[in-house]
C-alpha cells in the first residue's frame, strides 16, 4: 500500500495498478469486469472514472459493433487482428482493433480492408 503526501503521474500509476489490483480480486467473487479509467488530479484531490460490466454480458458498444460489422459484411476476427470496439463520436476513425496484444484505430475504409469476408 502506498502512503501519498501529493498527486502526480508517477504516483498515480501506482495508484492505478493496485486499484486494478483490488478490482480484479473482487470482479472474481462478483462476477463483475472493472476497468480504470481516466484520472483528474490536482495536489491535494484526485477524480477516478472507473467502470463495471457483468463478465459476458453484451453492452450496447457491444451490440453497435456487430451491427457495424454485419451491415459491412465484415468479419470480426482476420489474420491475427481482432475488432473490438466501434465508438460512433469518433467518425474519422470509429473502428478499434487489437493485434499482438496492442489497440489500433482504424478508418472504415481500412477497416474494409482488414476485415473483408
Amino acid at each position: 500500500m502506498t502512503k501519498f503526501a501529493a498527486f502526480d503521474r508517477k504516483n498515480l500509476l501506482a495508484l492505478r495498478t493496485e486499484m486494478e489490483a483490488v478490482l480484479a480480486k473482487y470482479g472474481i467473487d462478483s462476477n463483475l469486469e472493472f476497468t480504470v479509467g481516466s484520472m483528474k488530479f490536482a495536489a491535494a484531490e484526485v477524480e477516478i472514472k472507473v467502470s463495471a460490466k457483468i463478465k459476458g454480458a453484451r453492452t450496447l458498444k457491444d451490440s453497435l459493433l456487430e451491427a457495424r460489422v454485419k451491415t459491412l459484411g465484415l468479419v470480426m476476427e482476420k489474420n491475427g487482428a481482432r475488432l473490438v470496439r466501434y465508438d460512433t463520436k469518433k467518425y474519422k476513425m470509429p473502428y478499434i482493433y487489437e493485434k499482438g496484444g496492442k489497440l489500433f484505430k482504424t478508418t472504415e475504409e481500412h477497416a474494409k480492408i482488414l476485415f473483408a469476408a
